[in-house]
């Protein structure tokens, strides 16, 4: 039965609710839903793999997350990347140490090195605190060997590598513009405000790969018109360059009308996501990401009046 997964990064608390829904592996859809903030909504076949031996405890993972175990009345997450197996006998995690500390040290407990493995220990308190203890060694893996990689995890994990900028917005002309006269706009191009730009994250047995390309760049002008919408950054203007910018747009009325004579200028830049799998080129999911430019860029346009 396919189960839901929610994950959420957060990086930022700007709401974005009309953004469309991208597919993602599975049959279920990541919804971008705020500016530099991605709500995910993944389906998932299967359910998470059960904890080995010593583990014991499990209270289900009905959602398709990380399985929870029960300990003093509390729960906590069976698997820890960084801790290891949680055990419900006396509220520890045990992860094996690497590398293995070497055959003279006293974690092996007289034992040889051939014989087990030396593992962390770190242990919650009554009142959930987490507290190190000293290594120890165990014959077998006392929590089974790790689950397999979750590949929504770890593709939401190489996102969150991915670093997105806002641009500095430029304009010519660059204080005054004409009605009727086309404007060139563009912004600082550089790899994280045009890319494309990518991350890996890796697990145990395989790795995701995020891959951000910028698809498209909507200008709000400020003078209530449907704006400009551009594939780029734009072109930054030179003397001589022409009247047709690759990206621009004309303005039809004065500012003279605003409180303060000035439109203000922003731009919104989305960039298409897509996560890769290493082991089967699987696509994971794909997310179209929204960043909104942080200072505005005031403008001003003039009406020239001919004189006969």
């Amino acid at each position: 039965m396919l189960k839901k997964v929610f994950r959420t990064l957060l990086l930022s608390a700007l709401l974005l609710a009309s953004a469309a829904p991208a597919s993602a592996e599975g049959g279920g859809t990541v919804n971008p839903c705020a500016v530099r903030d991605i709500c995910v909504v993944v389906t998932e076949p299967g359910s998470t793999a059960e904890p080995g031996g010593g583990s014991g405890g499990s209270s289900g993972g009905s959602d398709g997350g990380v399985q929870m175990c029960s300990w003093n009345g509390q729960q906590w997450p069976c698997w820890d990347d960084d801790l290891g197996w949680f055990s419900t006998a006396d509220g520890c995690y045990y992860h094996r140490s690497e590398p293995q500390p070497p055959a003279s040290d006293p974690a092996w407990d007289g034992h040889a090195p051939s014989e087990g493995a030396v593992y962390e220990v770190n242990c919650r308190g009554v009142g959930g605190q987490l507290s190190p203890k000293p290594p120890m060694f165990f014959a077998q893996p006392p929590g089974g060997p790790p689950p397999p990689d979750r590949p929504y995890d770890l593709g939401m994990k190489a996102l969150g590598m991915i670093h997105f900028d806002s641009p500095a917005l430029h304009a010519a002309p660059a204080a005054t513009a004409v009605v009727g006269v086309p404007v060139w706009l563009w912004y600082t191009a550089g790899p994280t405000t045009a890319g494309p730009q990518s991350a890996t994250a890796k697990g145990r047995t395989m790795s995701v790969t995020a891959t951000a390309r910028l698809t498209k760049v909507h200008w709000d002008t400020g003078d209530g018109s449907a704006g400009a919408d551009c594939t780029g950054p734009g072109t930054a203007y030179t003397p001589g360059a022409g009247t047709e910018p690759p990206c621009g747009h004309t303005y039809r009325k004065a500012s003279g009308g605003q409180h303060d004579q000035t439109f203000y200028l922003t731009a919104t830049l989305t960039w298409r996501v897509e996560a890769v799998r290493s082991d089967t080129g699987a696509r994971v999911f794909a997310v179209d990401y929204r960043v909104d430019t942080d200072q505005p860029l005031p403008l001003k346009v003039a009406e020239v009046q001919a004189l006969n």
